[in-house]
């Protein structure tokens, strides 16, 4: 299927079983070098990058979050571990007496089988090779087992990093996130005009979304930072949504609709968000977790995320519309 007429995750989804196990085939066996992962790390993001449509500034773990990918590093630990476990199983096997025997000699190999093993399990804060050897776990414990650690590893890890980067404040960490797309692309079926929202929405989101303030940053104030249209503030991500006079007549309309919908899924009673908490719920509402959304189920939430695309999508098209006169 052509990736212009189907989600991005979807076309994610058929890379990682298609294509990855590809070019990832036999590496669990060699010594890959940090050079050698950040290498293929890097063609893993330009191709999520071209799937997405987002430029090369594109925060990293934001592509992973969109798209619920797992980075090559934990792909390679992944197959790693498979074959680890694999061996571990066979009893009296000759594989399974190298193991133990690496194991015996301790750290005096460190790019050993068994060492690298034990750094990787480590890292995922799960059982160490003597345990696993002595008593294999089971198939499907091992798969849970192994689920749960991928997910708190890089939940951890891409939490601090929105917390960092400014750009990518507003986007969720959604559970499971390394095998569970963003809402923005499950909310995106299978046409032309819902995957363009999305693309829009993943600008947004990314902070990549080309505002005033953003091309005075990049030129390094030569060019101004004030809005066009209304000449009255600095054109932020908050003015384009929120405050800009000349969309007003525009965001009237999708606003109603958007908080209208966020109020029916929350209980039907009226809400009285702060304005921070609108700008949330525009961005990714999935977020406010401490508000009267969160007991709203993923149904609930990628419905409000489906308004909160045209919201925003319209006023980009009147943005638009108005800068072209």
């Amino acid at each position: 299927m052509h990736v212009q007429e189907c989600a991005r995750w979807y076309s994610a989804k058929s890379g990682k079983t298609y294509v990855v196990p590809r070019y990832l085939y036999g590496l669990e066996v060699q010594i890959c070098t940090k050079a050698d992962i950040y290498e293929l790390e890097k063609l893993q993001r330009k191709i999520f990058r071209q799937f997405l449509s987002l430029p090369e500034r594109t925060a990293s773990s934001a592509l992973y979050i969109l798209l619920g990918a797992e980075p090559v590093e934990t792909i390679l630990d992944r197959n790693m571990l498979s074959l680890f476990l694999t061996i571990s199983r066979l009893d009296n096997a000759i594989e399974k007496k190298i193991l133990q025997w690496e194991l015996e000699i301790g750290k005096d190999f460190t790019e050993s089988f068994i060492n690298r093993i034990d750094k990787i399990l480590n890292k995922y804060s799960l059982p160490n090779p003597k345990e696993i050897l002595e008593n294999p776990p089971s198939k499907y414990k091992w798969k849970n087992m192994l689920k749960k650690a991928i997910n708190t590893y890089w939940s951890n890890i891409w939490k601090e990093e929105c917390l960092i980067k400014t750009t990518i404040k507003y986007l969720t960490i959604q559970e499971n996130p390394t095998e569970n797309p963003h809402n923005i692309w499950k909310a995106a079926r299978n046409n032309q005009n819902d995957i363009r929202k999305a693309e829009f929405k993943s600008r947004l989101i990314t902070g990549t979304y080309m505002l005033q303030t953003t091309k005075a940053k990049f030129s390094k104030n030569q060019i101004s930072g004030i809005c066009e249209l209304c000449t009255r503030a600095e054109e932020d991500i908050k003015h384009f949504l929120l405050d800009c006079e000349s969309l007003e007549s525009v965001r009237l309309k999708q606003m109603n609709k958007l908080l209208s919908l966020t109020e029916l899924k929350g209980g039907g009673d009226k809400a009285n968000y702060k304005e921070e908490d609108v700008l949330q719920i525009i961005m990714d509402c999935s977020k406010l977790s401490t508000t009267s959304l969160s007991h709203l189920k993923a149904n609930d939430l990628i419905e409000i995320e489906k308004q909160s695309q045209n919201f925003c999508h319209q006023m980009h098209k009147e943005r638009t519309k108005m800068q072209t006169r």
